[in-house]
């Protein structure tokens, strides 16, 4: 529905919990990109939803509840971003609106932003282990790249985030002890996918990075169904 459309996924403790030295640089690349391309920014949560995590275990949360507890911080990091984007008509969108409404804010100011979490909310499914929420961010913003039939899927990570080459979704869920730049979840959600099959992992904190993975420039690894 939306081929041009290029997603990008801001980690919320990789990226935006690391402060105005690395978000604001970013947001100056976004803002130069406005003109291009239709551009969705997610946001992730981050270490207050850890916190809110352990709290709601300790209360003996079912995931459900979990999950709406997390995605609220990775709202208010979308309501931040939008806030820094406001003055080019960038507006946060909720789960409903994006789902929806995405093309008519698209076609006022060229981009959006919006919780990364899954709006699963109070229905999210089983953890297979423990109470976790599965869904989170990565796979979030993979279901609405696809969901859109986006021509582009970037993750911000920092350095240690990104894989030294490009790989294949069945390699890193291969190895169970392995460190993957993504969920797991997303990964395999990856395979299934209609639309998108590949994304791209980049290094957030070096300067110009998401401009030349924007424009199409090989930058960071490229994860492939």
């Amino acid at each position: 529905m939306l081929p041009a459309l290029r997603v990008v996924v801001l980690g919320g403790r990789s990226i935006i919990d690391r402060g105005r030295d690395v978000l604001l640089p970013l947001v100056e690349e976004i803002r130069a990109a406005l003109d291009g391309d239709p551009l969705l920014i997610c946001t992730g949560a981050g270490i207050r939803a850890r916190h809110v995590l352990g709290v709601g275990l300790d209360l003996g949360l079912p995931t459900g509840a979990l999950a709406e507890l997390a995605g609220r911080e990775a709202e208010q990091n979308g309501h931040l971003v939008a806030a820094l984007l406001a003055d080019r008509g960038v507006a946060y969108l909720g789960h409903d609106t994006v789902a929806h409404q995405l093309p008519v804010h698209l076609a006022a100011s060229n981009a959006a932003v919006t919780n990364g979490y899954p709006p699963f909310g109070v229905h999210e499914f089983p953890a297979r282990a423990g109470k976790i929420p599965p869904h989170r961010t990565d796979t979030g913003a993979l279901l609405l790249a696809d969901a859109w039939g986006a021509a582009s899927l970037t993750y911000l990570r920092d350095a240690d985030g990104v894989p030294a080459a490009d790989t294949t979704a069945t390699a890193l869920l291969a190895d169970p002890a392995g460190t993957a730049p993504i969920d797991r979840e997303a990964l395999e959600t990856l395979q299934r996918a209609k639309h998108v099959r590949s994304l791209r992992v980049i290094d957030g904190t070096t300067p110009g990075a998401l401009t030349k993975a924007l424009t199409g420039e090989p930058v960071g690894a490229v994860v492939t169904a």
